[in-house]
């Protein structure tokens, strides 16, 4: 029996059609018996979610009375979220003003953060106060009007200083499309707690002396990046093609002739990219499967035609890397092992990896200690095992292998909070004390403590401690957008103490170390599928010559996993264990700073993700998701427990995947079904429930009089859509980065990408692309009221924009790409608090109280697909869990 016979997903309604139950069956041998995993919400009597249980704290309750729910939320009266209360995540109380805004905010850790806002209701100074602290001001803004900025800058309206608690920024020009041209950083003169007094002028005064740090940019008509200037006047410019798509990327060091990073990029019909030439002469040439767009392939070969690396990717059904192999490496023999470089991966029903087989160099990295610490000469086979509980916690690890050992985790009766142990296991008391209220972590291992700020993000690790108090630390610092820009180590030595310190500026790191007297620059750079470093010292290099290239090749997670130089030389390579520890590597690591998935690898053996550390050799996040519960109820799993198949870009939720559904007659009777049900939802006037709208109408866009919205039309919807996602981004960053759930300003993000994706597709979208295979056309989709259908121009609102691609065969079967769904900004959860700055209009902007928007448009638009077009297949990518939610609805399963 196959180990997903008789695993389906049920789902349990109540008689309003709310969500109270969804059911999953795990299976992890075949064969063996299947284990109901039971997720339980409970509505109140406004059909809100007040309380929320995973599978492990459901099941613990049919024996004990005490466990609580895993999410317990207190609602206002307009169905906002007053108060949470999480097991894992402590709770967290926000009050909002009459606009929507946040007033104040409270916390587990006694944590108070108040904000002042301006007549606008843009947030002008955060004050936070922690237990047994004073009260201090930790961010301040201004915002250019007449008497503050300058209107030949089109500064009047922007934020244009920025005091926040690693420094200052000013935001010194901006185009006048909107982005900032000019951006000058300046920071602390103490590593400390700043407390940002009201004048200028004093607060000047805690900034470190001199000109600061200068970043400049230049832009394109349509917004697109063409060329960037950082601190240390390294210029980089950007060539694209005629649908904005990066060609070329070239780096002008200072003084210096300019160098191409990467060219001559090529890409499939669908965007994926097939092929790029690094400007060491490196090509990368990648092969999909045609009938779902997965990478199958990649092959690097240096200037001479040597094949560096040249990998193999095998999937199942539903889109899980089932293995990979390097043909480049040879087939190795040592200790009576044959060791080839594959590694393959078995999943559970719930497509958790539960066993990986791969190879490795000496022993397995077990703790901060031996990471990176592997004997490349000592090869041979390993076998890890993985178990977990029923809610996603890791509960134990073997590692069969050259030096086999493996780890056990412990978890809280009541929560997801776990300690490693080796011997009898701690108790919920033991787990309680290495958890702070909110549920950062504050040991790594005996000794090796670790601190946070206010905001919950890791503010120093002390790898030692000493009964004198000289402790050696690791600090960080955040920003004006709550990303890291600072890491100040120190050593205490007999006779000194050794500093190094790392700063963070767009496209460049400044590194400096007092022990060796070093001071490097680290220029950045992305082109294509790769990362480029670039190494210059400001004095003398250590050894050889200066600027030197590091050309990064990352597998299909973003890992590095081969760095060569300017001549196409192999300077490093690594192989990574599932979920990051190193299994294998080989060459100069001393200046490899980005690893596991395209991530920092500090000293502490953190990963740095951007809104999280990573521990890897827990397989667990070090605190829990700003994002809130978009990616589960537990938040401290990593990836959903599947890191060959996801990643995560900032420490926020696993990228959801690509779900397809095949077209046969009950898919199009489904379609048929969904498309006459599916209905728009507006706000009554009274403001208490949405009711079914009859008011809207799909319309597919083109040019002539049979079509009521024209291309042009659209593209300047698009245009505004940017435009408007993008200040709300930027101001939702300021306002609300202070508090947990960042979910807001991920929307925000996503819609202003997708606007900017969207806008390049039809600009270009007029002839159908062919190839020997298949041909590609594109049809757009927007949504609009049936009363502006004659109108014209800004007249005519446009609600909603989806973009569908159909690939069609030379047999006549297509299959159609769900491309692009995007909604109009005002339409968006939470805008109301980020209305009254719209470079749009000066006149006060009403929200949209629209629901349903993005499924109106999905179910309408592949509905009226399949009924015109021999449709065999149905494909979407789903970007958040919505989307996810979304294309289920349609009966789609997931392929990658």
């Amino acid at each position: 029996m196959s180990l997903h016979v008789n695993t389906p997903r049920m789902s349990v309604v109540d008689p309003r059609g709310l969500p109270v139950r969804t059911v999953d069956y795990c299976r992890d041998i075949e064969d063996g018996p299947v284990e109901s995993r039971i997720n339980r919400t409970l509505h109140d009597a406004a059909g809100r979610a007040v309380k929320q249980w995973d599978p492990r704290l459901w099941l613990s309750q049919a024996g004990d009375p005490l466990p609580p729910a895993n999410l317990t939320q207190v609602f206002t009266l307009d169905s906002t979220v007053i108060r949470s209360d999480s097991v894992d995540a402590g709770t967290q109380i926000e009050l909002k003003g009459l606009a929507g805004q946040t007033v104040f905010s409270w916390d587990s850790r006694q944590t108070r953060r108040d904000i002042e806002c301006d007549f606008m209701q843009r947030p002008v100074a955060i004050f936070e106060q922690g237990a047994n602290e004073p009260r201090r001001c930790v961010e301040r803004m201004t915002y250019g009007h007449p008497g503050c900025g300058d209107p030949s800058r089109n500064q009047y309206g922007q934020l244009i200083r920025h005091d926040h608690p690693a420094g200052s920024v000013l935001f010194d020009a901006f185009a006048i499309s909107g982005p900032r041209t000019k951006d000058i950083r300046h920071f602390t003169l103490e590593p400390l707690a700043t407390d940002w007094p009201e004048r200028e002028e004093d607060r000047q005064r805690l900034l470190e002396p001199g000109v600061g740090a200068t970043t400049q940019w230049r832009y394109g008509a349509l917004g697109d990046v063409l060329e960037q200037t950082d601190a240390r006047d390294n210029r980089h410019t950007f060539e694209l093609t005629v649908d904005g798509r990066l060609r070329e990327r070239r780096l002008q060091l200072k003084d210096q002739p300019a160098q191409i990073l990467v060219s001559d990029i090529r890409y499939s019909a669908d965007g994926s990219i097939e092929r790029e030439t690094a400007g060491n002469g490196v090509v990368a040439a990648l092969t999909y499967r045609p009938e779902d767009g997965r990478l199958t392939v990649r092959r690097d070969k240096d200037a001479a035609g040597r094949v560096l690396q040249h990998w193999i990717y095998d999937y199942d059904p539903m889109g899980n890397v089932l293995s990979i192999e390097d043909k480049a490496l040879p087939i190795r023999y040592f200790a009576n092992q044959r060791i080839e470089p594959v590694s393959r991966f078995v999943y559970d029903s719930l497509y958790q990896l539960i066993m990986a087989f791969g190879w490795e160099a000496g022993s397995a990295s077990q703790g901060p200690q031996s990471m990176g610490r592997v004997d490349p000469a000592a090869v041979s086979n390993y076998q890890q095992t993985y178990e977990y509980d029923s809610g996603g916690n890791l509960r134990r690890l073997t590692h069969v292998g050259a030096q086999s050992h493996g780890r056990k985790l412990q978890p809280a009766s009541y929560s997801n909070r776990a300690l490693p142990y080796e011997h009898a296991p701690p108790d919920d008391a033991q787990i309680e004390a290495a958890y702070d209220r909110r549920g950062n972590v504050l040991q790594l291992e005996p000794g090796r403590i670790l601190s946070w700020n206010l905001r919950n993000q890791l503010q120093s690790v002390s790898p030692v401690e000493r009964a004198s108090g000289g402790n050696d630390c690791e600090v960080y610092l955040y920003g004006d957008v709550g990303l890291r820009v600072r890491k100040i180590r120190s050593l205490k030595t007999n006779a000194r103490t050794v500093v190094a310190e790392v700063r963070y500026l767009p496209g460049l790191e400044l590194r400096t170390d007092n022990e060796i007297g070093e001071r490097l620059q680290v220029i950045t750079a992305e082109g294509g599928l790769n990362n480029i470093r670039v190494l210059h010292w400001e004095i003398p290099p250590p050894t050889g010559t200066n600027d030197r290239y590091r050309y990064a090749c990352s597998d299909h997670l973003g890992s590095v996993s081969l760095e060569s130089d300017d001549r196409g030389a192999i300077i490093s390579q690594e192989v990574f264990h599932p979920f990051g520890t190193t299994a294998w590597q080989s060459g100069e690591l001393k200046y490899k700073y980005v690893r596991y998935s395209g991530k920092e690898h500090d000293a502490t053996g953190l990963y740095y993700y951007g809104f999280r550390y990573y521990i890897p050799w827990l397989q667990r996040w070090a605190s829990t998701d700003p994002a809130g519960y978009s990616d589960g109820l537990n938040i401290y799993r990593m990836v959903r427990n599947n890191p060959l198949t996801m990643r995560d870009a900032l420490g926020l939720q696993a990228e959801t995947g690509t779900y397809e559904a095949d077209v046969g007659i009950r898919v199009r009777l489904a379609f048929k079904l969904l498309s006459s049900q599916a209905h728009v939802s507006r706000l009554d006037l009274g403001g208490v429930e949405y009711s079914k709208s009859a008011d809207f109408k799909l319309v597919e866009v083109g040019e002539g009089p049979d079509f009521s919205v024209s291309k042009r039309e659209l593209l300047s919807h698009l245009r505004m859509y940017r435009r408007q996602y993008r200040e709300m981004y930027h101001d939702s960053m300021r306002r609300e980065l202070q508090n947990t759930n960042v979910s807001a300003e991920q929307n925000f993000e996503l819609g202003k990408e997708i606007a900017e994706i969207t806008s390049s597709s039809l600009k270009y979208s007029s002839e159908p692309r062919v190839s020997e295979e298949k041909t590609v056309t594109k049809h757009f989709f927007a949504l609009i009221n049936r009363d502006d259908v004659e109108k014209k121009g800004q007249d005519k609102v446009i609600y909603g924009i989806a973009e569908l691609s159909v690939s069609s065969t030379k047999g006549g079967e297509s299959t159609v790409h769900v491309s692009n769904v995007i909604a109009h900004p005002l339409t968006q959860p939470g805008v109301d608090k980020f209305l009254g700055e719209s470079v749009e209009t000066t006149e006060a902007i009403q929200p949209f109280k629209l629901r349903g928007i993005g499924t109106y448009l999905t179910v309408k638009s592949l509905a009226r697909m399949v009924s015109t077009h021999n449709v065999q297949k149905v494909r979407t990518a789903a970007v958040n869990p919505r989307s996810a939610a979304i294309a289920k609805r349609l009966g789609a399963r997931k392929v990658a």
